[in-house]
């Protein structure tokens, strides 16, 4: 596979997590959130280094230049999205510059620095089989030290998502969730086990619904399942971000039957990040092929 496809696709894996736990909308003018920061950079580094290798191609130009919007450096932004303009000259690329150049006066605020004393901060995190990048995906918040509601001690990476327990929960660290302490003190769960994909093991049901952190979806959450295993959680997405993995999906047109009846042809008018009609994709931790759910606000 072409090098720069390959790279387009990890880069939008990067950049649509980054969004999806940003806090902020297109053109709002406050810095993404402390946690997405890092995801942010992270991104800019990767199209920095392609960039250097392929500088005509547009498609790179234009990632930049969304990373320096989400992140109010406006004036780069500009320019990034003027070189893919020199290169391919589209029109949509046209609209959003005009859009671009009525921000490029706002001035971009001083980040708020973050100080926390929490010990288990310096503590590496578990390990979830079925959403290995929580803190990527949003599912772990990083901006504040809270106190966990099932160990009672300090944490600065801690959950606040889909709990389903009579008791009313603020946060838990990822070290609870993990061993399961949390679901089994609150005899609460993370995922409603009548809204997932059968498979043929207990076993693999219990580890998800009791021991791996969930994620917000519009509506009721579903989870995918491949290979007679649960698929890994991989983030929130829209068009854009899968566009370029297509190929590598295992059925998506079934996917999206499934989910409420959209056909493939109807993804680049509905479904966006963070918009109306949203995106959960899912990879199986099997054969490594995606998933497609999706729901309506």
């Amino acid at each position: 596979m072409d090098k720069r496809i390959e790279k387009l696709k990890e880069i939008n894996i990067i950049l649509s997590k980054a969004i999806s736990k940003s806090n902020k909308f297109w053109f709002e003018h406050i810095l993404p959130s402390q946690s997405s920061t890092l995801s942010f950079e992270e991104a800019e580094k990767e199209l920095n280094a392609i960039l250097g290798e392929y500088p005509n191609d547009a498609n790179f130009w234009r990632m930049l230049s969304n990373v320096k919007t989400y992140t109010m450096d406006y004036a780069d932004a500009i320019t990034a999205l003027e070189k893919a303009i020199a290169i391919e000259n589209k029109q949509k690329d046209k609209t959003q510059l005009m859009e671009l150049s009525a921000h490029k006066d706002v001035v971009k605020p001083k980040p708020k620095v973050k100080k926390t004393t929490s010990a288990l901060a310096k503590k590496d995190l578990p390990f979830f089989k079925y959403h290995p990048e929580p803190t990527l995906t949003g599912a772990f918040e990083t901006d504040n030290v809270v106190t966990c509601d099932c160990c009672k001690k300090p944490t600065d990476v801690y959950y606040t998502g889909p709990f389903y327990s009579v008791d009313d929960i603020d946060a838990l660290c990822p070290w609870c969730i993990a061993d399961g302490k949390a679901a089994k003190k609150f005899e609460g769960s993370f995922q409603d086990d009548l809204n997932v994909d059968e498979v043929d093991d207990k076993q693999k049901l219990l580890e998800l619904i009791n021991r791996t952190p969930g994620y917000r979806g519009w509506q009721q959450e579903f989870w995918l399942a491949h290979c007679n295993d649960y698929c890994a959680f991989k983030g929130y997405v829209g068009w854009q971000e899968i566009e370029p993995l297509l190929n590598e999906f295992a059925d998506i047109e079934t996917d999206l039957a499934n989910a409420g009846g959209l056909s493939l042809a109807d993804l680049p008018k509905y479904l966006k990040d963070n918009g109306s009609c949203q995106g959960y994709l899912f990879q199986c931790t099997c054969c490594n092929k995606y998933r497609l759910y999706y729901d309506f606000d």
